[in-house]
């Protein structure tokens, strides 16, 4: 079945969005695609972001994404993880350097192989935001990401990697069929080029 089924509910009174702090009057129930979980609003001050593991699961359903475009459309998952470790390698080199960190969503390229795919998901689940036409990363103000968050990055950065070393291995492995009459013998049943089978 290929239809996405999704339940509008009221949202819980008292509970707010994590990361905006915001309270919704209604919350989308959605299995496939689902909202980050809400809060209670005394407890808003004592988080600050995804727990490690809501995050790798969340980049994980991101690779999965990515895989499953690379099956339809040949190559753009390997062209999207490969450009999205780019991405998240230049970081890690250069944590104090703020500008690896904002990535312009009006970049043709970063459209195509990013925006527009499951690598989009996993740069969100790392904590980036669009601000401003670009999607940002990190402490503002040209400060130097934290040691945890340089751990986060590369975790995500292994996560990404082992993906794309299944697209890699399925891309190898698949036998393309031939038509018929290519294996040199002209049209299916009419023998070798040039010649007839009497």
């Amino acid at each position: 079945e290929a239809t996405q089924k999704f339940i509008l509910r009221d949202a819980p009174k008292g509970h707010v969005a994590r990361l905006n702090g915001c309270a919704p009057t209604s919350i989308v129930e959605d299995n496939i695609l689902p909202e980050p979980p809400f809060i209670h609003r005394n407890d808003l001050n004592k988080l600050t972001s995804f727990s490690t593991s809501e995050m790798n699961k969340a980049i994980q359903w991101s690779c999965q994404q990515i895989q499953r475009e690379d099956a339809i459309n040949h190559g753009k998952g390997i062209a999207s993880a490969k450009r999205l470790l780019q991405y998240l390698k230049n970081i890690c080199l250069h944590p104090d350097d703020p500008k690896y960190r904002r990535l312009r969503l009006g970049n043709r390229i970063f459209q195509e192989m990013i925006y527009n795919t499951g690598a989009r998901g996993v740069l969100l689940a790392l904590g980036f935001e669009e601000l401003y036409g670009y999607m940002e990363c990190g402490p503002g103000g040209g400060r130097m990401l934290s040691h945890e968050r340089i751990q986060q990055i590369s975790d995500a950065m292994m996560i990404v990697n082992q993906a794309l070393k299944m697209m890699q291995v399925n891309h190898d492995s698949v036998v393309l069929a031939q038509p018929d009459g290519a294996d040199g013998f002209g049209r299916d049943g009419f023998g070798h080029a040039g010649g007839m089978n009497l």
